[in-house]
């Protein structure tokens, strides 16, 4: 099984963790495909960086291409920071009609395509890893708790009735859009999101800040590559 395993994701296949310490946030070096590393013995070139965005990991993707490097497996994990804002301009300006996602929609979908074809022009195989869902009011506690009252009215003016309920939905339509390309592409796809809300207690593997699994989600999720790297590799 001593094949290449290459990642281009963001924070959290990096293993980006909070509350750890007095730092905002903490790279755990146990992330979940180290840990499954040491199972299943598979090399690994992990280039997820914290607070990536598609557009980010598709140009480290393509350098790594343009450097003569191969790989057997890609895995391209996305989503997060694409469909989240800018807080601090919703804070400021909530009717601002310049406010959009840090990636539209189409613009994430596109550059998904792009990079699952730019891994099989270069012989690799292109897998696609879902977004691990949001808990919504701990993820609106975090972008809000350094607002004073008035960014906070801001952001709620800005997320409308159901601030909560939006924040999921903004999430969940690129999730779900990413599964949809997936299916009709017919590319592997690694339904983590799925495997987290089927644990017994979801919010007890995520952090405080309601994005970021914990360290023992990140160990939730090892045994998820466990089980299913094997029928890939």
């Amino acid at each position: 099984m001593a094949k290449k395993i290459a990642v281009f994701g963001d924070s959290i296949l990096k293993g980006a963790v909070t509350g750890y310490s007095d730092h905002l946030f903490d790279i755990l070096s146990e992330n979940s495909l180290t840990l499954a590393q040491k199972v299943l013995g598979f090399e690994l070139f992990n280039d997820s960086v914290f607070g990536s965005t598609i557009t980010k990991s598709q140009k480290r993707l393509n350098k790594f291409f343009e450097k003569g490097e191969k790989a057997d497996i890609m895995i391209i994990e996305s989503g997060g920071n694409d469909s989240d804002y800018d807080w601090t301009q919703v804070a400021a300006d909530p009717k601002n009609p310049e406010l959009k996602p840090r990636t539209p929609l189409a613009d994430y979908m596109r550059i998904l395509s792009e990079m699952v074809q730019t891994v099989k022009a270069n012989g690799a195989l292109p897998v696609v890893m879902t977004m691990p869902s949001l808990v919504a009011d701990r993820w609106y506690n975090h972008i809000t708790r350094t607002l004073d009252e008035t960014g906070k009215s801001n952001v709620n003016s800005f997320l409308g009735e159901n601030p909560i309920d939006k924040l999921s939905k903004n999430h969940e339509v690129y999730n779900l859009n990413l599964m949809e390309y997936c299916f009709k592409k017919g590319i592997f796809m690694i339904d983590m999101r799925k495997a987290l809300l089927e644990a017994p207690d979801y919010r007890a593997l995520m952090c405080q800040d309601g994005i970021h699994p914990n360290q023992n989600g990140y160990q939730y999720m090892s045994k998820v590559w466990e089980q299913i790297l094997p029928e890939i590799l």
